[in-house]
């Protein structure tokens, strides 16, 4: 294309304004780059805006004894020879960088979450007192101006169910009484993160530009021969726009976790419902594929189990909520079917898939829809699903006077529902879970009751008050981590393994570097964040303009 063929020209494109994109373009700006910035939702910060915010920076220097080699150890423990060590290596050399960097041009300010452990903390190089995790402080979201009511929530029903309402209610715990916090004007967790990034760039002169989809990556088909990306159609409100990046164009929007079609066609195992804003529809997983990029991880996804609360929608959709509280305390066990265990409930949700996608020869996803049980004596101290402690419990938590009555109403096996509580009730006795060392990990008693003294004491607990309780559970995602496999600097690679120049990838719209491999808390926004600050740097300052 000629010149007079763009109707918009720009060194970089950013498609996308979660922790990858906002890095991404904020680190392009501050390298001297002009950066334009497309979102497609109506508001700022994707995923990571309803997130818990936290960075899994493996080894930063803000905690003592974190180094590189127990990290790269910790992560080859978990991955299954699933990851690149080339990458993975870059990601856990460059975190700190990242951290300084983010600090020093934008308003987020860093702080250890203390005590949180690794997700599996007991592997070589784990850490079961935590230390990795990096959680941003409370922001005055009033400085964005007139922004500060432009970053993605999710609608405020339900208000204690799911990761992102979990996380802020611990957080906010710690906020002092300010008058800032009288106003209104504290936020915390993920849209702390993305409203101190929002500020960083829109001080570098750069504002995001909502209700703008990216379509179509446009070839470069002039002299060079290289087959690169010369720029980007981006549609808004039926208008389509050319815009031309001299140095390239940045991926960051996104997985495909809400598209049927790509979920069936990548995804290893069932993923009944995506607990994400619904905007991760594949738009960079196609663009990238039309240019002919190389594919890596296309099976994996953020797995976590989820529930369907009947008349929960977000745009039109039904919509799926992440559980962690309800399966960790105390009083409550996961079962199949069949009426037997088969996980720890307290384990890291995302280690819950494997046990969903077992695959019985002839029972097909035996483990797939599965139930929470509790009884009501967890109902009493706990609350479940947005019912508060004491609460009544909804038609759908089908209670029932006794086991056998339950299992009547569930469908599930009642001789195998009534051994298996009478199994856990046995072990709990005995302060243990023989079945599947529930509460053996330092990991196991963090989201549990958090009155009881030991990791075992704050997730195990016997079902023998009645009425009994059954809620569905399945397995759903955070998001997918497919997607163009890229170089160090975040170049996607073409499937001739040569860097399709001009194109970058960051986020879940790239492979995820960590294969299998979830490190803690944080482990998708940490990587997100330093390929994000890779690529921006590399589009900014190295040579691939076309």
């Amino acid at each position: 294309m000629t010149v007079g063929d763009w109707d918009d020209e720009i060194d970089v494109v950013v498609l996308g304004t979660g922790g990858a994109g906002l890095t991404a373009a904020l680190t392009a700006a501050v390298n001297g780059a002009s950066v334009a910035v497309y979102e497609k939702s109506a508001t700022v910060g994707g995923t990571t805006a309803v997130s818990g915010g936290i960075a899994w920076i493996p080894a930063h220097t803000r905690a003592p004894g974190l180094t590189v080699e127990a990290a790269l150890d910790y992560l080859r423990a978990q991955s299954f020879g699933a990851m690149d060590d080339e990458l993975v290596s870059t990601f856990v050399r460059t975190g700190q960088e990242m951290v300084d960097f983010v600090e020093a041009h934008s308003d987020v300010r860093f702080e250890v979450a203390a005590g949180f452990p690794d997700y599996k903390p007991e592997l070589p190089g784990g850490r079961p007192s935590g230390g990795r995790s990096l959680s941003p402080l409370p922001y005055d979201i009033s400085r964005l101006g007139s922004w500060h009511d432009r970053i993605t929530a999710f609608p405020a029903d339900y208000s204690n169910v799911g990761f992102d309402a979990e996380t802020r209610a611990r957080l906010h715990a710690d906020i002092d009484n300010t008058a800032d916090t009288a106003a209104g004007n504290l936020c915390v967790a993920g849209t702390a993160l993305i409203a101190g990034l929002l500020k960083g760039l829109l001080d570098a002169g750069v504002a995001p530009a909502t209700g703008c989809r990216g379509v179509e990556l446009i070839g470069d088909h002039g002299d060079s021969g290289r087959g690169g990306v010369a720029g980007v159609r981006v549609d808004a409100g039926g208008t389509s726009r050319r815009v031309r990046a001299r140095r390239g164009v940045i991926l960051a929007n996104g997985g495909f976790e809400w598209d049927t079609t790509l979920v069936e066609a990548f995804l290893r195992g069932p993923m009944r419902g995506a607990v994400s804003p619904p905007h991760n529809t594949g738009d960079a997983l196609r663009m990238a594929m039309a240019l002919g990029a190389d594919l890596a991880n296309m099976g994996e996804a953020w797995w976590v189990p989820i529930v369907r609360i009947p008349g929960d929608t977000i745009d039109g959709q039904q919509r799926s909520r992440s559980v962690r509280l309800e399966r960790t305390r105390p009083r409550s066990i996961i079962v199949n079917r069949s009426g037997r265990r088969f996980v720890n409930e307290a384990c890291d949700y995302n280690s819950m898939a494997g046990a969903f996608h077992y695959l019985a020869p002839r029972g097909g996803y035996v483990n797939d829809p599965a139930w929470i049980v509790f009884d009501a004596e967890h109902l009493r101290r706990y609350g479940f699903l947005g019912v508060a402690p004491g609460g009544t419990a909804p038609e759908w938590f089908c209670e029932s006077p006794d086991l056998a009555a339950l299992a009547g109403k569930t469908g599930i096996d009642p001789d195998g529902l009534a051994q298996t509580v009478a199994s856990w009730n046995r072990g709990v006795a005995a302060g243990t879970d023989p079945e599947f060392g529930r509460g053996a990990s330092a990991y196991d008693g963090y989201w549990g009751d958090d009155q009881a003294d030991t990791p075992a004491g704050r997730t195990l607990g016997p079902l023998d008050t009645g009425p009994y309780y059954a809620v569905p559970l399945s397995v759903g995602a955070m998001g997918t981590k497919g997607g163009p496999r890229t170089d160090a600097d975040g170049r996607v690679l073409h499937v001739t393994g040569q860097p399709i120049p001009g194109l970058f990838a960051a986020g879940n719209a790239m492979a995820g570097v960590t294969g299998r491999a979830y490190g803690g808390a944080g482990g998708t926004i940490g990587p997100a964040m330093v390929f994000g600050f890779r690529a921006g740097r590399a589009a900014a300052t190295g040579d691939s303009s076309v």
